[in-house]
């Protein structure tokens, strides 16, 4: 997928400062840390951009004592976070519209080769919105399960169907697995690739 689709989906510097101006718009009061925290991202890095956007005059720095600061936007900071906000709506609706073009292609390939018994190989947005694009083909594919490597995601339900170990594969035998996940596609293939157990399952990646 072009960089151009999805680079507001990833932390990039343009996510970070709408992440960033909403938070300060939010609560004022919260310090560094606090901001940090709720970013998940380093204290550094929060420094960093704070002092940029003060820079840019886009957030003011208020003394409150000489332990705390404020922070608030000015006019030209809620400015900002309406075109970053615009712009990240506008990328993200393109981003799940090639998306699903994308998906829907792949499951005509699959149509077509008759498979119709489908593993779903990744817990995540993306699989949600396959899973709902296989339900509204009229290919009429049975998903059996779903699985992935994440241990934290193990037992949680989705759409009816408890996320197992990708162990479980070949005890469902399906006609295909798909990966639904774009960032671990490649290490997934290569996993299932490498999976003696699963000679003779078809890999599918979006």
């Amino acid at each position: 997928m072009p960089e151009s689709e999805n680079r507001f989906l990833k932390p990039t510097e343009h996510l970070r400062s709408l992440q960033l101006l909403e938070e300060i718009s939010k609560d004022s009061f919260a310090s560094q840390r606090k901001l940090s925290q709720r970013l998940g991202i380093a204290l550094g890095v929060t420094n960093a951009c704070l002092k940029r956007m003060i820079n840019k005059g886009l957030v003011k720095a208020k003394g409150i004592n000489h332990k705390r600061i404020a922070y608030c936007l000015t006019p030209k900071g809620f400015g900002e976070k309406t075109k970053l906000t615009y712009h990240f709506l506008q990328h993200a609706i393109q981003y799940y519209s090639n998306l699903k073009d994308s998906i829907s292609l792949k499951l005509s390939s699959l149509a077509k080769a008759g498979q119709k018994r489908i593993i779903c190989y990744g817990a995540g947005e993306v699989m949600e919105v396959a899973f709902i694009i296989l339900n509204e083909t009229d290919f009429k594919f049975s998903v059996l399960g779903i699985v992935d490597d994440n241990i934290d995601k193990h037992g949680k339900k989705i759409f009816g169907f408890c996320v197992q170990h990708p162990r479980i594969i070949k005890e469902l035998k399906p006609d295909a697995v798909l990966i639904t996940s774009i960032k671990y596609k490649d290490k997934i293939m290569r996993r299932l690739d490498n999976d003696e157990a699963l000679t003779g399952v078809n890999f599918y990646s979006l």
